[in-house]
């Protein structure tokens, strides 16, 4: 017989199990992450922790994806495979999330911006770059192209947060109570249950829900929720400035997600109301409905976001095209002939999406004799453009 002895734990030691088991199960993945690489591209260090990051395909300028809360990289792999023909895609792990390590805390939008940052510097990752952000993952690319205008082509916000949004009646939340007590053995266990989208890729949906069940990533997620509103104020401060001269792209949802009654009806058109809002946050902005799909339009409707993409892309290229044609020859632009677009001519039959025109390139009589003989755009990303 086997004798068991049960030992009564008070509040203090049952913090120090909990915390000695999630030091243990950290440096398990860890080991085993340094014995075998059985994820999908580089794990990079920067400092204070790794990060992981998966770029396919070639060209410029280079496309970067940022989540929303709770999501990382391996749902962006429709997205990344449609467009690596033509494109350098990079999608990454925030810290905390899929095979990242977790980082310090709190997990702000200041923070995460700051390691996409390192992130890129220490991969080797050249700007300028046209990033992709999902829900708060706008918030980070809005920050970082406030932050680093320099190293920023385009923006695409696929139903993205909004700075203001804690500001509404709808999205605003509940303060404290400072007069609540807290008592020392009493626990409030807050249960994240990951859910799986049925358009998921069916070939990732079990290590997607393996590696979004982990205490790393739950425990980021709340975090990254808790900080939401700070995050949300760190972007109106960052992003006080006049708009943006680049494009920028706002892809919006066409299904509801909110409960079908009053409050549900309330938030829906809100929320569609700051959308037509970040259409002011550029010179060049573009507003598209996604009506198949809901929150996740990236899963709902890739071929959607892909194409949408793809467009943004191509009118970078022309701006940057014409923008070192005219440094290098002193050109000046003139009104006197009409000839078609890159995109009018070379993507006629573009499918889910508006054909970009550039009226400067239709009015530049160079461009007649330019785009009759055949080109090859030029590196982008290339250290002798960037001089």
């Amino acid at each position: 017989m086997i004798k068991c002895k049960v030992k009564t734990l008070n509040a203090q030691q049952f913090s120090l199990h909990i915390l000695l088991i999630i030091i243990i199960a950290i440096a398990l993945t860890n080991s085993a992450q340094a014995k075998e690489k059985y994820y999908p591209g580089e794990l990079i260090d920067i400092g204070t922790h790794r990060l992981h990051i998966n770029c396919i395909g070639t060209g410029s300028p280079t496309v970067i994806i940022d989540s929303g809360i709770g999501g990382f990289s391996l749902e962006w792999i429709k997205i990344q495979n449609r467009l690596a023909d033509t494109l350098k895609v990079c999608s990454y792990d925030r810290a905390g999330y899929g095979w990242s390590d977790p980082g310090p805390r709190p997990r702000t939008t200041a923070r995460i911006s700051n390691e996409l940052r390192l992130l890129l510097t220490a991969a080797k990752i050249t700007g300028p770059y046209v990033f992709v952000g999902h829900s708060f993952g706008g918030y980070n690319i809005r920050y970082f192209a406030s932050k680093y205008p320099g190293l920023t082509a385009g923006l695409i916000l696929v139903d993205s947060s909004h700075p203001e949004q804690f500001n509404t009646e709808e999205f605003k939340r509940v303060e404290k109570n400072q007069d609540e007590k807290t008592y020392l053995n009493s626990y409030k266990v807050r249960v994240i249950h990951p859910i799986i989208s049925d358009s998921y890729p069916a070939e990732n949906k079990r290590i997607a829900f393996r590696l979004m069940s982990s205490i790393k990533s739950r425990s980021t997620l709340l975090n990254e929720m808790d900080n939401m509103e700070t995050s949300a104020g760190q972007v109106a401060k960052q992003t006080d400035h006049p708009p943006y001269i680049f494009p920028v792209t706002i892809l919006t949802r066409g299904k509801r997600v909110w409960a079908d009654d009053e409050l549900g009806e309330r938030r829906e058109q809100q929320w569609l109301r700051l959308q037509n809002d970040l259409k002011n946050i550029s010179m060049q902005s573009k507003h598209y409905l996604a009506e198949e799909s809901g929150h996740i339009i990236h899963l709902d409707q890739p071929e959607f976001v892909s194409s949408n993409i793809m467009l943004t892309v191509l009118k970078i290229r022309d701006q940057l095209f014409e923008d070192n044609l005219r440094k290098k020859f002193d050109i000046r632009l003139t009104n006197s002939i009409a000839t078609p677009s890159i995109q009018e001519s070379r993507f006629p039959h573009t499918h889910n999406a508006t054909i970009f025109s550039n009226r400067s390139l239709r009015q530049n009589p160079i461009n007649l004799v330019m785009f009759q003989t055949k080109f090859e755009y030029p590196d982008f990303n290339s250290a002798s453009y960037l001089r």
